[in-house]
C-alpha cells in the first residue's frame, strides 16, 4: 500500500510540474466568495450537516494539539474549516478559506486532492507536498461516498509534521464512515416530530457524575444545582476541557426541564453561512436547495427545554443580534417568512474564551453578554484543584481500563508527583487522554514524564498568573463605565445595554463602592 501511495505521489506531482504549478506558490488558483460560494455550500448542505458533528467529536479529540479540519466537496472547495488557533491562523495565511479549492489543478499534491483523484484515505507528509508552504503539514484525508459509491466530499485533518501520529489517519477515516453512514440514513433530509425530538435529544451527565473533592469546585457544583430550575440564561466560562459540557446536561437534568429537548449546537463548529437557518430554520423557497415545507431550527427543536450554545464567542455579530431578539421576546423567525413562532427555550451558553475582551474589541455585544451572563458559572482549571488529580486519574483508570479489557496501572511515587504537578493545559479531557495513553502504553507521555515537575509547573504557573479572571474583568468594566458616566445609574445603564435593575444587581454583587 505504502508503495502504491508513493506512486500516487510521484504521479501527482509531476501532473502538477506539467501544468506548470510553482512550488513557490502560497493561495490556490481557484477562491471563490459570495453568492457563488453560497450556491456551493447550499448544493452541499446535507453533507455539511452530517459532517458538524463528527467535525465537532474529532477536533475535541485533538484541540489543543495544533491540528485543523477541512470538509470540501468532491471537487475539492472548502466547505468548512475548523482548528486550533495558531494553525488556523497558518492556514488563513494561505488563504485556505471556505471557497478555496484544494485538488490538484489548483494548489498542487496534497491529501485531498490525492483523495478526490484515487477515492482512498491517504496520509501526505512534509515534502511529499508540492508546494513548499505546505511542507511543514502533515495531512491525513479520507472520502466520504454517497449510498450508490460516488464521492460527494473529503474529510482532512492537518497537523505540523512532528505532531502528526500514523494512528491520526485511521481517526479521519472513522469520521468519514460515520458521516457516510449518517448520509446513507438520511437523517439530515428527516423532519422529526416533537415526540421524535424528545427522544433524540436527551442529555446524559448528571451531577452524580462529576468527581471532585475540592472545596470551591463542590461549591460550583452546590450553586450549578441551585440554578438549575430557574429561567434565566447561564454563561458557563473556563478552558478548554474543564468540563463546561457535563454542567450544561447536568443542569438540564437536574431541572424540571429534563424529560423535554436538550439541544446543543456547536457555533464555532457551523460554516457561518450555515447558523442562522440552523438556529431559527426556514420556509420553503428561501434559497436554493431549501426543503419542501421549509424546515424548523434548533430553537425549535428545543422548545420546552434547553439549548446549550457551545463556544458562543465564535458567533457571528448578526446572529448575535437575533439571538438577543430570542432572549428578550421568546419568539424566533424563519428564514424567508414573516410570523413570529414562540418558543419556550432555557439558554445556556459556553465558552473558553474573555468575552469581555471580545465585547471591547466589537466582536461581541455588550447587550448580549450581559443578557446571558445573568447566571455566571465559572469552573476552575485542573491545576487550580490540584488534590482531584490522582482522585480523577484512579476514576478513569478503572474506569477506562474496564472499557479496553486491559490490566489497571499503577504509578510509583515520583511518577505521582510529576502527575500531580504537571500543569495540564488540556484539563480533565487531557488527563482523560493521557491514562487512556498509559494503560496502552505503560509509559507516561514525554511532556510529563520528561520534564522536572516541579519546575514546569512553576513555570507554568508563572505563565497563567496573568490570565485575567472573568468575573474581575466585569467588574472592572462596570466600574469604569460609571466613572465615565459620573455615576449617573440611568445613563450608565444605557451605555452597557442592560436595565437599571441588573447595573443595581452587578454592583451589589461586585461591592462596587458608589458616591
Amino acid at each position: 500500500m505504502k508503495k502504491d501511495i508513493r506512486n500516487m505521489v510521484e504521479k501527482s506531482q509531476k501532473h502538477c510540474e506539467e501544468i506548470g504549478l510553482s512550488r513557490d506558490m502560497v493561495f490556490s488558483r481557484k477562491i471563490i466568495d459570495g453568492s457563488e460560494l453560497k450556491d456551493e455550500l447550499d448544493k452541499s448542505r446535507d453533507l455539511v450537516l452530517a459532517a458538524i458533528p463528527f467535525i465537532d467529536q474529532l477536533y475535541k479529540f485533538v484541540k489543543g494539539s495544533d491540528f485543523f479540519i477541512i470538509l470540501t466537496d468532491a471537487n475539492g472547495c472548502i466547505l468548512n474549516i475548523v482548528g486550533d488557533e495558531k494553525i488556523l491562523n497558518d492556514a488563513f495565511s494561505f488563504k485556505m478559506i471556505p471557497g478555496a479549492y484544494m485538488d490538484d489543478d489548483n494548489i498542487g499534491t496534497n491529501a485531498m486532492g490525492i483523495v478526490i483523484n484515487e477515492c482512498i484515505p491517504v496520509q501526505i507528509l512534509g515534502d511529499d507536498h508540492f508546494i513548499n508552504a505546505y511542507h511543514k503539514w502533515t495531512c491525513s484525508a479520507a472520502p466520504i461516498m454517497d449510498p450508490g459509491g460516488k464521492l460527494i466530499g473529503v474529510i482532512n485533518l492537518t497537523g505540523y509534521t512532528q505532531g502528526v501520529h500514523p494512528h491520526t489517519l485511521g481517526m479521519v477515516v472513522a469520521a468519514a464512515f460515520s458521516i457516510e453512514h449518517i448520509i446513507a440514513e438520511g437523517a439530515v433530509r428527516k423532519k422529526r416530530k416533537m415526540h421524535e425530538h424528545i427522544k433524540e435529544c436527551r442529555a446524559v451527565y448528571n451531577f452524580d457524575k462529576i468527581v471532585s473533592e475540592d472545596s470551591k469546585f463542590l461549591d460550583t457544583v452546590e450553586y450549578a444545582k441551585k440554578i438549575s430550575r430557574s429561567k434565566s440564561t447561564i454563561l458557563i466560562t473556563g478552558e478548554t476541557g474543564t468540563g463546561k459540557e457535563v454542567f450544561v446536561q447536568s443542569i438540564h437534568n437536574y431541572s424540571d426541564r429534563a424529560n423535554m429537548p436538550f439541544v446543543a449546537v456547536n457555533c464555532g463548529a457551523m460554516p457561518a453561512n450555515l447558523i442562522e437557518s440552523e438556529l431559527f430554520g426556514y420556509e420553503e423557497g428561501a434559497f436554493t436547495g431549501a426543503k419542501k415545507g421549509g424546515s424548523e431550527g434548533k430553537f425549535q427543536s428545543a422548545d420546552g427545554g434547553t439549548i446549550f450554545l457551545d463556544e458562543i464567542g465564535e458567533m457571528p455579530i448578526d446572529m448575535q443580534v437575533r439571538l438577543l431578539r430570542v432572549i428578550e421576546e421568546g419568539v424566533v423567525t424563519r428564514i424567508g417568512g414573516i410570523k413570529p413562532i414562540p418558543v419556550d427555550v432555557r439558554i445556556i451558553a459556553a465558552t473558553n474564551k474573555e468575552l469581555l475582551e471580545a465585547v471591547g474589541s466589537g466582536k461581541f455585544r455588550k447587550d448580549l453578554f450581559y443578557r446571558l451572563n445573568v447566571l455566571p458559572i465559572y469552573l476552575l482549571p485542573l491545576r487550580e484543584r490540584r488534590g482531584d488529580i490522582m482522585l480523577l486519574i484512579d476514576y478513569y483508570m478503572n474506569k477506562i481500563s474496564r472499557k479496553l479489557g486491559k490490566n489497571k496501572v499503577i504509578f510509583d511515587e515520583t511518577e505521582m508527583t510529576k502527575l500531580t504537578n504537571y500543569s495540564w493545559p488540556g484539563n480533565i479531557r487531557e488527563l482523560q487522554n493521557v491514562v487512556e495513553l498509559v494503560i496502552n502504553t505503560g509509559e507516561l507521555p514525554a511532556e510529563i514524564a520528561g520534564v522536572k515537575a516541579d519546575v514546569q509547573y512553576a513555570a507554568k504557573k508563572a505563565k497563567e498568573e496573568k490570565i485575567y479572571n472573568l468575573h474581575a474583568m466585569e467588574k472592572e468594566y462596570i466600574t469604569k463605565a460609571l466613572e465615565e458616566c459620573g455615576y449617573n445609574i440611568s445613563k450608565t445603564a444605557k451605555t452597557l445595554g442592560v436595565a437599571r435593575n441588573t447595573l443595581y444587581k452587578k454592583i451589589k454583587d461586585f461591592s462596587i463602592k458608589c458616591p
